[in-house]
């Protein structure tokens, strides 16, 4: 299996919790929903799905043949995503992926019994998306990352770009249910580290300019960048805006990087989304959610080497497979 970073796999579920797909006859055109919370024809977003589809072909799952696929697409639009959702409810989908902890709680709301794979989540317990994280509560699996440790390795990582400093911007967006908590996980750590935050919340494009200005007036020396579809999408936008300012900044996805942003630093999208389609893959064929296997972390050695991160040796022995 390949990783490029540190990726969570929530897995598991009610015992006795049968899929849609297991009540049905194998021969059958299963159904497959997709909940974005970006909007179509995103560039990022059609990576991401091709990614899904291609690896759904490998495993014999092709669309028009023995697949059908329905997107909604949500335009971060709070009220759109809920209405989005219970349209995909509605269609009895044999399980339905969602691409942010904002659509995966819409999904949670509108249906109890499909199947949800998160392709990208926070937190899912302190989300409250599932209480136990080995045995899952509800009809939710899929990818999350561990902020409370990546919160603290970006500030060491912008500490070695800029060692004099003593204060860095967070902008995030409120309305996302893992911000909060990436907040006070960002703040933590920053305390921890004798470098005070400054918080940057942010609700649409025409706050970046003016988040930025603060982060220049106020001396920040570095700035993090919170992952979501507001600042993927305005991720331009804001490389440039930090660029004119001078400003470092680390972003979450590495395909933020690679357009552009002086480095990242989390998950790497395009991964989560092939593992998706195993997931599907295994439900679709008639297994649960607690049938599948389960891993609570996996750390990537060959990544962390490239990086020059050294993996402590207390977060080895919390993984449940690490690529050397």
């Amino acid at each position: 299996m390949r990783r490029r970073e540190f990726i969570a796999l929530v897995g598991g579920g009610l015992a006795a919790w049968p899929t849609a797909a297991s009540a049905q006859t194998v021969n059958r055109v299963r159904r497959v929903g997709i909940l974005s919370n970006l909007a179509e024809g995103d560039v990022e977003a059609t990576k991401r799905f091709d990614a899904l589809k291609l690896r759904l072909r490998e495993l014999g799952w092709t669309e028009g043949k023995n697949l059908q696929i329905d997107i909604r697409f949500a335009y971060n639009d709070s009220e759109r995503i809920r209405q989005a959702a219970a349209e995909l409810v509605e269609l009895v989908p044999d399980a339905i992926v969602s691409t942010t902890s904002t659509t995966t709680r819409a999904l949670m709301t509108a249906t109890k019994d499909v199947p949800i794979v998160a392709a990208v989540s926070g937190d899912p317990v302190a989300l409250g998306f599932t209480k136990d994280l080995s045995h899952p509560s509800g009809n939710v699996t899929g990818f999350t990352t561990f902020n409370d440790v990546l919160a603290a390795k970006r500030f060491e990582m912008l500490r070695e770009i800029v060692p004099s400093m003593r204060m860095a911007a967070l902008i995030w967006v409120p309305e996302n249910p893992q911000h909060a908590l990436l907040e006070k996980q960002t703040k933590t750590a920053s305390q921890t580290l004798g470098i005070e935050l400054l918080s940057l919340p942010i609700k649409d494009a025409n706050d970046i300019a003016p988040a930025l200005s603060i982060a220049r007036d106020q001396h920040a020396s570095a700035i993090i960048v919170a992952a979501d579809p507001l600042t993927v999408a305005n991720g331009r936008a804001i490389i440039e805006g930090c660029a004119a300012l001078k400003q470092p900044a680390i972003h979450i996805f590495v395909s933020e990087m690679k357009g552009g942003a002086l480095m990242s630093y989390g998950i790497e999208p395009l991964d989560s989304y092939r593992r998706s389609a195993e997931y599907l893959d295994s439900l679709l064929k008639g297994k649960r959610i607690a049938d599948l296997p389960f891993h609570t972390l996996a750390i990537n050695l060959q990544t962390a080497r490239l990086i020059g991160i050294k993996v402590p040796p207390t977060l080895l022995a919390r993984a449940d497979e690490v690529i050397e």
